[in-house]
């Protein structure tokens, strides 16, 4: 029992991983059918601390110009640094401008092959407990 608690916690976790993961993927694609492309300007790097890594991922702030009004946004589907002045090529949803997308980058699909995988690997944990105390 004391092997089987952690290991499903650790396969919800991962199933919550899988979950959001796919969500942002479908939105991304939807994104490219229907979303504008604009090029931004990278104004700031925003650094979201993760407790778990000990650290802070970065995220690029852009500002860019959407029907003549100035937009600005974090990047959702990047993460590390961008030079700040640097132009990139993103993709904006006309129902919410201030969530941009970069255009050519697809770190969202990478993350749910590793989200899916994570969870795979919990679910045979979480299996192994399972018939080591019950069997």
């Amino acid at each position: 029992m004391l092997m089987l608690l952690p290991s499903i916690l650790i396969t919800l976790l991962s199933a919550r991983w899988v979950w959001r993961s796919a969500r942002e993927t479908l939105r991304l694609r939807a994104l490219r059918r229907t979303g504008i492309r604009v090029t931004g300007e990278v104004i700031d790097n925003d650094a979201q601390s993760r407790p778990y890594y000990g650290g802070a991922l970065l995220y690029p702030v852009v500002r860019y110009q959407l029907n003549g009004t100035m937009h600005q946004g974090t990047i959702r589907n990047w993460i590390g640094k961008l030079e700040l002045g640097s132009g990139v090529p993103l993709l904006i949803d006309p129902a919410d401008p201030y969530s941009p997308a970069a255009a050519d980058r697809d770190t969202v699909t990478r993350g749910l092959i590793a989200a899916t995988i994570t969870l795979l690997l919990c679910a045979l944990l979480t299996w192994w407990a399972y018939t080591i105390r019950f069997h």
